[in-house]
């Protein structure tokens, strides 16, 4: 059962490495330090944010907002749950050509209270501009 486990943890970390994200942004984020990016895709804007509001037993609490609907995570650094994907359009043929953008937890330092987060954005079929309205 142990192997089990640590087979879908190390799987979990691969995904990832192999996923081929067409753009990354990192943030360095103080607690309720408000992220904007702008998506924009086939004629429309929308807008998604994320901001983490607690830090506590090595656990971030995320919440994140895409076209009014609301979210909150909790995420670890080294877990299976260490990220959240959004997906920002429907399918047009297959599963495979759905472009989302994932928001890992990288790391806390303590020091500066700030949370490190990476967005990356996967988009096989190059449907999705960001503008990052924050200007970190």
């Amino acid at each position: 059962m142990k192997k089990f486990f640590l087979f879908l943890l190390l799987g979990s970390f691969s995904f990832l490495d192999a996923a081929a994200w067409r753009e990354s942004k990192t943030f360095h984020l103080k607690k309720d330090e408000l992220v904007k990016v702008l998506v924009k895709s086939e004629g429309q804007e929308r807008l998604l944010n994320f901001r983490w509001t607690l830090y506590a037993d090595k656990a971030l609490v995320v919440h994140e907002s895409f076209d009014r609907f609301v979210g909150q995570h909790v995420l670890y650094v080294g877990h299976v749950n260490q990220s959240f994907r959004k997906v920002l359009l429907s399918a047009k043929r297959t599963q495979k050509d759905v472009p989302y953008v994932i928001v890992v937890f990288k790391k806390f330092d303590e020091g500066n209270n700030t949370a490190q987060m990476d967005l990356l954005l996967i988009d096989k079929e190059n449907r999705i501009v960001l503008d990052y309205l924050t200007k970190k």
